[in-house]
């Protein structure tokens, strides 16, 4: 009998990690976080508990899992690299799926969302040479809250209508201020060069 290639195995296991994260998607979106079990989810997704186990630890991690890409255009918006197109480009699709959002950005949902996002400016943060990361006035986890607030506040505002700006705008602020903040946060006060050394406008954003 012929054995699967790594290929098709690999294949395999996407399609199944993908249906996996496809389920919790469409369940967190119908129910309260804490009401989704792991026998929801597999039932959804049509595969054993086992296998789920062998894919993620737990509901958490799917979580983690499922707004790791994009949150990590997020929390990049505080690194030396500019990444405003990225930025844009998420806030587009954020706009675009917005009826979605109050089920991920606001409600009892927020609390864990953002956890995810502090958890990767959190590893960005540490990531930085050492003497750069003791640098910082507040201790790593305390920096990574307020960073991850500072950029999930506005998003979910904006998203929930109670301001208009263009998507291109708000990621440009976003970045601004999470460059300002981060510098802020290591006792520096940021003056009009550093944002013109980044790419960015040394006048005041506007919406």
């Amino acid at each position: 009998m012929r054995q699967p290639t790594r290929s098709t195995r690999d294949r395999r296991v996407q399609k199944t990690r993908q249906a996996l994260l496809d389920a919790f998607f469409t369940l967190v979106l119908r129910a309260p976080y804490e009401d989704i079990t792991v026998r929801d989810i597999v039932a959804r997704a049509g595969v054993g508990r086992s296998t789920l186990y062998e894919h993620f630890s737990g509901k958490d991690a799917i979580l983690a899992a499922s707004l790791g890409g994009a949150f990590a255009v997020l929390a990049d918006a505080l690194q030396p690299r500019d990444n405003t197109p990225a930025l844009t480009a998420l806030l587009e699709h954020f706009w675009s799926n917005r009826t979605l959002a109050p089920g991920i950005f606001s409600g009892p949902m927020r609390r864990r969302t953002v956890a995810v996002l502090v958890r990767l400016i959190e590893q960005r943060l540490r990531a930085e040479a050492p003497a750069r990361a003791a640098a910082l006035l507040l201790p790593t986890r305390l920096a990574a809250i307020q960073l991850a607030e500072a950029l999930f506040a506005p998003v979910a505002a904006w998203l929930a209508g109670q301001s208009a700006c263009s998507a291109q705008r708000l990621a440009l602020a976003l970045r601004t201020g999470a460059l300002a903040l981060t510098e802020a946060l290591r006792g520096g006060a940021p003056g009009p060069g550093q944002f013109v050394r980044q790419g960015l406008p040394a006048t005041t954003v506007k919406c």
